[in-house]
Order: structure tokens, then sequence, then C-alpha cells
């Protein structure tokens, strides 16, 4: 916001915002007769303030309504040669408190140059008769200053005819990136924000926007962003060729760590006979790399993903358990049942008690620790750990494994309490033990079952012919091989 009106008339200064509107005549005079002559007081939308000379084409940060600061910008402003400033450009004075030479005035002050939005702490860089021969690397460098610059010092200014356009352009070519790339593109947007922001691209365009100070800064963010981007891709340097052999030598630079399959094939061995025996296989579930690339916030994306989707497990788990616990505990109120049917039974609720534990346990941890750094606290940890990729995922199976140790305990013990039927005086006893035990194998078989299909049916399996299929195949070939080598008037 620009509070005196002292510039020329080339230069827009109601553009200020709705702030100008809010001061009464007495405080606005106030300030007005706080400003030195020439010098314009100008309000970011954020809030901070600065100040612009256009007869001398100078921005300064520093607060210049005290004497002593106004004097030390004026020494800095002799320093500096504002004779080379060419029309439509200014600068961005390093202000220093004491005399220390120009050098250290011209070393630190920005040089804009508004026509072509290139900036530079050289002037002689910007100019009309130079700044169409920079280097694609020097002038990307050049914008991402302009437009940091930009961002800072809005107000004063009119919105560059260009930035809408170069905004746009870019936005377009980072979708096409999304859409190519998926999740492995490393463009500043994803698709989805792309998609958001070009639909603010095309409402600015609008009447209400024409003088806008935050459309400024919205597309000074939008193409300094840019600039970051392309000067860390390297962007004007290399040919196609040498950019992937460049992508190639930085990605075979990255160690991954080595499979354990590879570093110790007999311990690779014991532990999948320990998953498979101990833990049923459970932990493949959980047998993840924890490897991510492409943007931060598709990291952050599979992060949320990922605790949504333990934090959903673990509470299916949680329910299953305590039920199985109640029931047990209902069990072993029971009297004259055996010792063994007592066993298992206590050890189905010892167990069920161990998978809510780690599993409420695990939800609160968890929930508690969803942020970015928490994600890449975990998964370095994950792989960096002394049971490693494989022994995390033992941990991370604990709740359902305990829980297929406490259903079968809990199933052992009553297959123990019908078996006391067995030794029963009465034959009607023996007779129903007997047949809840074929029951049970019935029951038992389907389950197995079950189990076995929705274990296999997620891996590709291929289909083999019946033997007896094949003797068919193999014959039908034979009569085919002889018919072809008769003669054709045999065979007519």
């Amino acid at each position: 916001m620009s509070v005196a009106d002292s510039g020329p008339p080339g230069n827009d200064y109601a553009r200020s915002n709705t702030l100008a509107s809010g001061l009464d005549y007495e405080n606005a005079l106030l300030c007005e007769q706080t400003i030195p002559e020439a010098w314009s007081l100008c309000v970011h939308p954020q809030g901070w303030i600065y100040f612009h000379n256009a007869s001398l084409k100078v921005v300064v940060d520093y607060d210049i309504r005290t004497p002593e600061n106004l004097a030390a910008v004026y020494r800095s402003i002799g320093d500096y040669p504002l004779n080379n400033l060419e029309d439509d450009m200014e600068v961005h004075l390093h202000v220093q408190n004491e005399d220390k030479g120009p050098e250290c005035v011209i070393l630190f002050s920005l040089a804009i140059n508004h026509k072509h939005c290139v900036a530079s702490y050289s002037p002689n860089d910007i100019t009309e008769a130079t700044v169409s021969f920079l280097d694609p690397k020097i002038q990307n460098r050049a914008r991402r200053l302009y437009w940091n610059y930009l961002y800072n010092h809005p107000t004063h200014v009119k919105t560059p005819e260009r930035a809408l356009r170069d905004a746009a352009d870019a936005l377009t070519c980072f979708y096409t990136d999304n859409m190519i790339m998926g999740v492995k593109s490393t463009a500043p947007f994803s698709k989805a924000e792309c998609e958001e922001l070009t639909v603010i691209l095309k409402d600015f365009t609008k009447p209400y926007h024409e003088d806008s100070i935050s459309k400024t800064v919205f597309l000074s963010w939008v193409l300094r962003e840019v600039c970051r981007y392309r000067n860390a891709e390297s962007y004007g340097v290399y040919t196609f060729k040498e950019a992937l052999l460049l992508r190639q030598a930085r990605q075979s630079t990255v160690n991954p760590p080595v499979p354990l399959e590879h570093s110790n094939p007999m311990a690779f061995m014991l532990l999948n006979l320990v998953i498979n025996c101990v833990f049923f296989g459970i932990p493949r579930t959980y047998w993840t790399t924890s490897e991510f690339r492409g943007r931060l916030s598709a990291v952050q994306q599979n992060w949320d993903s990922y605790i949504e989707r333990l934090v959903r497990e673990y509470s299916h788990f949680l329910l299953i358990s305590t039920v199985l616990l109640s029931a047990t505990v209902g069990f072993l109120s029971v009297d004259n049942i055996s010792e063994g049917a007592r066993l298992a039974a206590t050890v189905s609720a010892l167990t069920s008690m161990s998978s809510i534990i780690i599993g409420v346990f695990s939800i609160w941890r968890h929930q508690a620790n969803t942020s970015t750094k928490h994600s890449y606290t975990y998964m370095h940890n994950v792989q960096h750990s002394a049971f490693g990729i494989p022994g995390h995922a033992i941990l991370l199976s604990l709740p359902p494994t305990l829980l297929v140790w406490a259903i079968i305990g809990f199933t052992v013990a009553l297959l123990a309490y019908v078996a006391q039927g067995a030794t029963s005086p009465d034959q009607w006893g023996r007779i129903s033990t007997a047949a809840l035990l074929g029951i049970f194998a019935v029951l038992l078989s389907a389950v197995l079952l079950a189990l076995y299909t929705f274990s296999i049916i997620w891996t590709l399996q291929r289909r083999r012919r019946p033997s007896w299929s094949c003797s068919l195949f193999r014959s039908k070939n034979i009569i085919e091989k002889v018919t072809a080598s008769r003669p054709i008037e045999d065979r007519v």
C-alpha cells in the first residue's frame, strides 16, 4: 500500500489494498508528514513495509522516517551508479550505517529490470543490450532473483504482462510430467495442485484482478518455485543424452540396502522357516522396502495411507481379540474341565491380551506421529535398525499372529473339553462326542481349503492340463504329422 503519493504520474500508487480505506484523515496526514519528500511508503499484503523513490529508481527496506536512517540511505545512494540504470529498471539498495566505500553497496544491491523480468547484482548483465544474450542457466537465475524480489516488493509496480503467461506454461509442463511419470515425478507441483493453480490463473484474467497486489504476490511465488526447480534440474545446461546419463549416474550412486537373501542366504532360509511356521506368513504382508521416490507430497500421501491401513487392520484385530478373550475367560469358569483344556484356554487368554496390548500401543504411537519428519525418521530407523525390514515386519505382524495363536489355543481347549466325553460311560455321550469331532473335521477341512485358496489367489498360477488331455493332444499331433507327410494322391 502506498500512503504518500509522491511518485511520478507513470507509477500507479492507487494499487493500495483495502487497508488504505481504513485510515482516517488525521492518521494518513501524520504518516505523510513523517515520510521524506519524493519517497513513498508501501505496504506488503502480509503487513510489512518498504519505501520507494520513483525519481531515483530506488527501493529500500530501511525505515527512512528517522533522520539517521535517511542519511544512511542517501549515503548509499551516492555510492551506487544510478546513472547506469535504464528505463524500467530500479535498484533494491543495500544500506549500510557506516561509510565502507561504494564497492560494498554495489556488491550487495540488486538491480531489477521490469521489462524483461530479470534481476542481477551486476546491472550490466540485465541491460537492453546484454539481457538477450544471457546463458539459459544465468537467465533462469536472474528470473529467480527477480520473482523473489517482486514477491517481497509487489506494491509499487504492476503485475508484469508475461507473469500470467509464464506461470500457465510452467504449470502445463508440470501437469504433463505428472501425467507421464506419475508418482515418480519430481515436479514442484502435483497433478491436483496444477489443476487447482490453473483454475486460479484463469480467474486472474477477470477485470477485478487487474490491479490486485495479491495477484502479483501469487504469480511471483509460483514463478519463483518454477525457477528454483529448473535450477536444481540444471536447466539449459545439458543435451538430452547428457541429461539422461547424468540421471542414470545419480540413480546408480544411491546405495539401497542389500537384501538379506543376497547377504546371508542361510539366515534368509531360517527366517523364511520361522515366518512360515511360527508367524503363518503374516509378516510378508508388512514386508515393504519403505522406499519412496518423487515429491515430498507423494511420500506424505504414502505415509498417511500406511498409517490409515495399519490403524484399520489393528482395530479389527483388537475387536476380535477382545471378543475371544471374553469367551476364553467364560470357558475357564466352567467346572470339571481337564488340565489340558485349562492349559490351552489359559494360553489363548494370554496371547489375546498380548495382541490387545501391542495393538493398542501401536495404534497410539502411529496415530500420534503423522508428520513428514516423523515418516522420514520412521523409515530411516526401520532400514538401519539391528533387525532391519524383516524384523520390523515381524513386529508389525505380532497382533494378528498372536490372535491366530489365541484362536488355535481356544480351539484346542474346546477339543480337549469335547474329548472328555469319549470316556463317558453313557453311550449317547460317546455318540455326541464322535459327532462333534466329525463336524470339527469337516469345518477344519473347509477352513484350511479357504485359507489355502486365498493365500495363493493373488499369485499368478500356471494352468496345467490333465494327463489324459496331454495324451490326447500328443496323439492328435502325431496323426496330423503322418497325414501331412503322405502324398496328395494317397490322401484323396
